[in-house]
Parts: structure tokens; sequence; C-alpha cells
């Protein structure tokens, strides 16, 4: 077998064992910092396991997601882990829904971080970003602001209504300037800082829906004169690489990444294999504690009239 070189075939392979031995993953844009941290914890997981990853990117459209579900399905992967589009909408399309129900009947399907209820997925593996958001939201608290926005997010992406939920539990009485649906990018956490910081009565501490918008609204900060943290603490989420590089560094939450792939992995590969994994499985957060979170000022006490 060295003397001629011999390699195995993989296609005669597969048709014995019927087994493809690769993954798709589809997921809304890999350009992001926490998409593509997750696929990469994916994609090494998935090698290590001998199985090789194809990715659909669908640059956060519709139609190219239903294209790439029904594209994979065809060059017969063994099964599809979900990022993000219907797995991350509360009112999906139900077209879309019923095209993606339809192929979950016949394929394994694991929605990562994100779920289609109702639909008969072998999974669904998330981060517990509600515990992280109640984490920031005691740590602002353990530090003395009761005054606190909410910057970024989406009423159409789920992870942002649930976090903007639990904000709203926690300050029902804040302003409603002070909650500033922009995006999620960093241009979202510019444009959301500057119509807070136009408003009256600003906040001494934001909960931001993201790392991206947090670096957004911390550079409308320091271009306006605010010191972060000495004036206002920030605080933002995912814990990608731009909250260790803003300054100052970025009171973040990770979402467990390796964790959240190595679950999603054996999920998938369970029901590869015919078995019944757990429906619900959720990864606990990692609260990650740098310089950009302060006790608020003390008010200068008036001088008494003489």
């Amino acid at each position: 077998m060295r003397e001629l070189r011999f390699r195995p075939n993989r296609i005669a392979q597969t048709l014995y064992h019927q087994r493809s031995k690769t993954i798709g993953c589809i997921l809304p844009d890999i350009g992001n910092p926490f998409f593509s941290q997750l696929f990469l914890q994916l994609e090494i997981g998935a090698f290590e396991r001998g199985y090789t990853m194809i990715l659909g990117n669908t640059v956060s459209t519709r139609d190219m997601e239903l294209t790439y579900l029904h594209a994979l399905t065809e060059r017969q992967v063994d099964g599809l882990l979900y990022l993000g589009g219907l797995a991350n909408d509360p009112s999906p399309d139900p077209d879309a829904l019923r095209a993606l129900h339809d192929i979950a009947e016949r394929l394994p399907i694991v929605a990562v971080n994100g779920d289609v209820p109702g639909a008969p997925l072998a999974a669904s593996v998330r981060a517990d970003e509600r515990g992280g958001t109640r984490d920031l939201l005691e740590l602002l608290h353990s530090h003395g602001h009761t005054r606190v926005a909410f910057l970024g997010g989406q009423l159409d992406v789920t992870t942002s209504v649930e976090k903007l939920d639990l904000y709203r539990e926690h300050h029902p009485d804040a302003p409603p300037h002070w909650t500033q649906l922009s995006g999620l990018t960093i241009d979202a956490g510019r444009a959301a800082m500057t119509e807070l910081l136009d408003g009256r009565d600003p906040p001494t501490a934001c909960l931001c829906v993201n790392d991206l918008v947090a670096a957004g609204a911390m550079a409308v900060a320091h271009e306006r004169g605010l010191n972060v943290p000495g004036e206002m603490s920030i605080v933002g989420f995912d814990d990608i690489f731009v909250a260790q590089v803003v300054a100052p560094p970025l009171t973040s939450v990770s979402h467990n990444y390796a964790e959240v792939a190595r679950q999603a992995l054996d999920a998938l590969l369970s029901a590869i294999e015919g078995q019944k994994p757990a429906r619900h499985i959720t990864v606990p957060t990692l609260l990650i504690e740098r310089d950009s979170v302060r006790c608020p000022p003390q008010p200068v006490p008036h001088a008494p009239a003489s």
C-alpha cells in the first residue's frame, strides 16, 4: 500500500457505511466575531471526531438561508448545525418554518445558541444568556449603579429580546430614552450612545447587547470627553477579541464557546447514531471582569450659603 501510494476512497467508504462523514453548518455572518469564534470551535471539534465541516454563510438573508438548507441536505451531510436565522427569530416565516420542519424529519439538526420551537430538531444547545445578563446587572448593582441604560439589540432577534426583558425586570422605572434598540454593530453602539448623551439625565452605567455595540458606545463616550469608567461604566456581552483591545478593557460575558461547541457536536453525533439527545441543553456562561466598571461618582456637596 505504501509503495503504490494507496489512499482510501472516501466516496466508496461513504457508499459502504451510508455516511458522508460531513456536517453542514449554517450561520448568518462569518465576519461577525461571535459567529467566527463559535464556528472555529465547532470545526475543531468536528475534525477531532473525524468529520469535515461544510459552511453555509447566509449573509443574514433568508433566501440564502433556505438555499443552503436545501443544498447541504442534497450534499448528503450526516447532520446540520444551525446558528442564527430561523433559530434566533421570535416570529419565523411560516414557509421557511415548514421547509426546516420537513428537513428536520429526515436529517438530524441541532440549533446552536438558538431554537425553533415546534420543529423536530434533535436538540437545542444554548449558552445561558439570561444568566449571563443577570450576572452583569448584579455586578453593576453591586458597584452601586441604579441608573442603567440598555444599548443595542433588535426586536427580531430572540437573544436581544431576552436581554431586554431581563433589563426591564431589574430597571422598570428607567426613562424610555435609556433604551436604545439601535442594532448589533459598532455603528449601532455609536448611534445608541449619541442618542443617550444627547438626551437629558444620563445614566451612570450602560448594559450593551454585545461587545461590538459596547465598543461603539465607548468611542462616542471618549469623543464627548466622558471618562469610562470614572463617569460611566460600560459592559458588553460575547467576550470577543474586541473586549480586550478597547480602552479600558471591557467587562463582558463569555458564551463558554468550547463547551457550547462540544455539547452541540455530542448532541448531533448522538442523533446521527440513532440516539435521542436531550432536547434542550444549557451551558453556563462565564463573567469576565475587566476595567470598564467602577462605582458611580459621588455628587459634589454644595457649599453652605454664607
